[in-house]
């Protein structure tokens, strides 16, 4: 199985938030550009935030 590199999911994230702005949202295409690049930081800066607590939840 091919794993699409970081590069290619963060585009095919942002071209799907995008659209579903677009087709479902009613937003021009430039508006739902923007705000689907708004999404994408913010996704990816979450995952790249250290999960509090983490030793916490692991069992031993």
């Amino acid at each position: 199985m091919d794993v699409p590199s970081t590069s290619e999911a963060e585009e095919a994230l942002f071209e799907e938030r995008a659209a579903i702005r677009e087709f479902m949202g009613g937003l021009p295409r430039s508006e739902a550009e923007a705000a689907a690049r708004e999404d994408v930081q913010r996704i990816l800066s979450a995952e790249r935030e250290p999960v509090a607590g983490w030793r916490e939840r692991i069992k031993p």
